[in-house]
């Protein structure tokens, strides 16, 4: 095909564009912008004619309050300047009605005006309102049934001291074996029930912003043995071996211990529970120029891939549900998740799939004021002063 045949051709397919199609409106303007064209579904869109639109400003079609900022003369600004001006804003019909309007503004050849293409988008911004109500509403919920379970682990912790107490009672003033092994199970159970009510109470305050974190630097192997002896008795009730892995050479941490205790025993709380007996369990803890590596592995039940992304996820545990893993709530592995966050920290979790065992890693700064000196530093670099 010859030049002129194409350039024929093209002005055919441009002529074809701007007069047949529905979708999109084309206004022309000179630089100043004055309406000089308008065709396409100009009309149909907005319902002004092309006679009533030549002749006006482009701003006719803007809204009161974009053109008391001049948006309309900034937006050929920026096409004159940058090539294109990309526009997703409210726009004006005749009769006073908004549309969303979607498109771009372009420059026209030496200098001889503008081109704005717009298209009516109301139905996808509608649309995108009202997902982002329902995002709203759906948060409200998520708030609501946060302070309840607030209250509910509030109200749960005062029964069970009393109970604890005559359980220790029964267990020094009976010398019934049976007794004695009564007390004993009632007493474990109760260590498991604070240990949930501890969780509950912990995600409703990370909900809630009110999650306090106390670093200070501490010795990483007394960390850990504290965090293995507060569940070793459950491990020894099922028989699961349980294996500590910690560099020879003392290693200090600036973390906050408490926390990084509940995050160590909830590890290996859902390991024990999730492995068969005579099972085992490693914790093993490493170290590299700038971070604390804790390692929790087991050989026990394993995680499918479905439910690998949601695992940390309040609740994915639960039963009833086709992914579920059976025991527990999974409120244990949110609150590891919260707590490591906290500490700028990320954790992961891998498995090879169902009856293949399970490996969660936790990666925590070493020092917890050298990260935020580097947040700071990196704040202040990248801002810029106006």
């Amino acid at each position: 095909m010859d030049q002129g045949k194409a350039t024929s051709r093209a002005s055919e397919m441009g002529e074809l564009l701007l007069t047949q199609q529905k979708g999109y409106g084309f206004a022309f303007t000179d630089p100043d912008g004055t309406m000089v064209g308008w065709t396409g579904a100009a009309e149909w869109i907005t319902g002004w004619t092309e006679n009533e639109a030549i002749g006006n400003s482009i701003a006719l079609i803007f809204t009161p309050e974009d053109r008391e900022r001049q948006l309309h003369q900034h937006e050929l600004s920026v096409a004159q300047k940058l090539g294109s001006a990309e526009d997703e804003r409210w726009h004006l019909r005749k009769d006073g009605s908004r549309f969303w309007a979607s498109g771009l503004c372009l420059p026209l050849a030496e200098g001889s005006g503008f081109v704005k293409i717009f298209k009516d988008a109301t139905h996808l911004r509608s649309r995108a309102e009202s997902l982002e109500n329902e995002v709203r509403e759906l948060e409200r919920q998520l708030a609501r049934r946060h302070d309840i379970l607030g209250i509910v682990a509030h109200e749960l912790r005062n029964p069970m001291s009393p109970i604890k107490t005559a359980a220790t009672l029964l267990e020094w003033r009976d010398s019934d074996p049976e007794v004695i092994r009564l007390s004993k199970m009632i007493t474990r159970q109760l260590e498991t029930m604070e240990r949930l009510v501890e969780d509950l109470v912990d995600i409703t305050r990370v909900r809630s912003g009110k999650l306090s974190m106390d670093f200070e630097r501490v010795e990483l192997q007394a960390l850990l043995v504290q965090a293995v002896e507060s569940v070793r008795p459950a491990a020894e009730a099922k028989g699961v071996n349980i294996a500590v892995l910690v560099p020879p050479v003392l290693i200090v941490v600036e973390v906050d211990p408490v926390r990084i205790r509940q995050v160590v025993s909830n590890l290996m709380t859902n390991a024990i529970r999730f492995s068969q007996a005579s099972g085992h369990v490693s914790v093993t803890a490493t170290v590299d120029p700038t971070h604390l590596f804790l390692q929790v592995r087991d050989d026990g039940r394993g995680i499918g891939p479905e439910l690998l992304p949601r695992i940390f996820d309040m609740f994915t545990q639960a039963g009833g549900t086709r992914t579920a893993r059976g025991d527990g709530l999974g409120i244990g592995l949110a609150v590891v998740k919260e707590i490591v966050g906290s500490h700028r920290g990320t954790i992961e979790v891998r498995s090879e799939g169902i009856g293949k065992g399970s490996e969660f890693t936790a990666r925590i700064p070493l020092r917890q004021s050298a990260e935020v000196e580097r947040d700071q530093e990196g704040r202040l670099r990248n801002s810029v002063v106006i």
